[in-house]
């Protein structure tokens, strides 16, 4: 078409592109600098293609990283999608999507710079880029403050949630109240279970399971569980299954001695003076003292391990262990780079529970569970 507008052009051939393969699931697409060259155009027109791209769920836009194909799950319903986004439906500079003016709202139990803070970026990116208005509350696990957040926001006009809820020994009543409603709702992080309600996360079962066999492999034979006091949150109960189930298909004992599934009551409640915060660090010393034949700690979080990790150091029997773990910074960066770990895509996991609401938002039936591919990050170096 002779004037076909160039960023369509640009969209036509990358979309190609990402059909036949050439750029593939996980694959980082030309920069905007180097599209610019490419086609000779300004970096407005660059950023309109992939705009289009990003909005039809086919890429996933990172600031400061670039542009990538997403992976291949997306990606395939991404593509069987019969959308036509207009130019104007998706630039930032113009956000007059559907559902502009729309307010949501996202609820955290809690977050820290390891989980959460990345989440939280791709919401915030997703959720510009379409044109809503987000509002943002952490309720710190407490239940009470899970449905003073969910009132409150609902009452200031949200007309839909993204939700990381709190999970006690049963399920908070306003949460199924709103599921009985219909009311668009999008789980992130961890699945009510027995209950449809659509959840963003990451197949922590299958992570755990590999990220255990890499320590078996490494030849670790003894290797202690470690999370906090409760198992009923899912995400920590998978990952638990899948240490168990790697260790008992391994021949490998994994008896409850080797658990240290209580770890809150070693850690000081933020109440606490300085002289029961050393009894914490001297209580988990006794535990490493004792078990000498513990050569791997499993935690099921960063946090967990940063704490494992300082009392080795205090012992000196760091460069003796080795510390498995959920989650980090980038590896320039991380207190903890030695170790194996999972790097949940936790951008992705915003973006995509964003897009999901989007859906809800118009009236589509959203149901499922939608696993992020993670990745297993294991030492480049040896202890030293």
């Amino acid at each position: 078409m002779v004037n076909e507008p160039m960023y369509k052009k640009i969209y036509d051939e990358l979309l190609e592109g990402i059909r036949e393969g050439k750029y593939p699931p996980g694959c980082r697409l030309p920069s905007e600098k180097e599209l610019m060259d490419m086609y000779q155009v300004s970096r407005i027109t660059v950023k309109k293609a992939l705009e289009i791209l990003a909005y039809r769920g086919l890429i996933l836009r990172k600031p400061g990283k670039g542009s990538f194909v997403v992976f291949e799950s997306n990606l395939e319903k991404a593509l069987q999608s019969e959308e036509i986004m207009m130019e104007e439906d998706i630039t930032e500079e113009n956000p007059k999507t559907a559902s502009v003016s729309q307010m949501i709202g996202v609820i955290f139990d809690s977050f820290n710079v390891s989980f959460g803070c990345e989440l939280i970026r791709g919401l915030e990116y997703e959720c510009r880029k379409r044109g809503l208005l987000m509002l943002f509350r952490c309720t710190y696990g407490s239940q009470e403050a899970e449905n003073s957040a969910i009132h409150d926001m609902i009452q200031s006009g949200a007309k839909g949630l993204i939700l990381i809820c709190s999970q006690g020994e049963v399920y908070n009543e306003t949460v199924l109240e709103l599921y009985m409603n219909k009311f668009p709702l999008i789980l992130l992080d961890r699945e009510m279970a027995g209950i449809s309600l659509p959840v963003v996360t990451t197949d922590n079962y299958k992570a755990s399971c590999e990220l255990i066999s890499r320590l078996i492999e490494e030849g670790h034979k003894k290797i202690c569980f470690v999370s906090h006091s409760s198992l009923n949150t899912t995400t920590v109960k998978e990952r638990f299954n899948g240490y168990r189930d790697t260790m008992l298909n391994n021949q490998l004992p994994a008896d409850e001695s080797k658990w240290i599934t209580d770890i809150d009551k070693y850690l000081p409640n933020g109440e606490v003076d300085y002289q029961e915060d050393n009894k914490a660090d001297s209580e988990l010393m006794e535990y490493i003292q004792k078990n000498t034949d513990i050569t791997a700690y499993y935690a099921v979080d960063h946090e967990l391990g940063m704490l494992i990790y300082q009392i080795m150091k205090d012992l000196g029997v760091e460069k003796e262990k080795t510390i498995a773990y959920f989650d980090g910074f980038e590896e320039n960066i991380d207190p903890l780079p030695i170790f194996p770990h999972v790097m949940q895509d936790q951008y992705q996991m915003g973006v995509e529970a964003v897009r999901l609401l989007t859906h809800r938002l118009r009236g589509d039936t959203v149901t499922g569970r939608e696993n992020i591919p993670y990745t297993i990050e294991m030492p480049k170096v040896k202890n030293e």
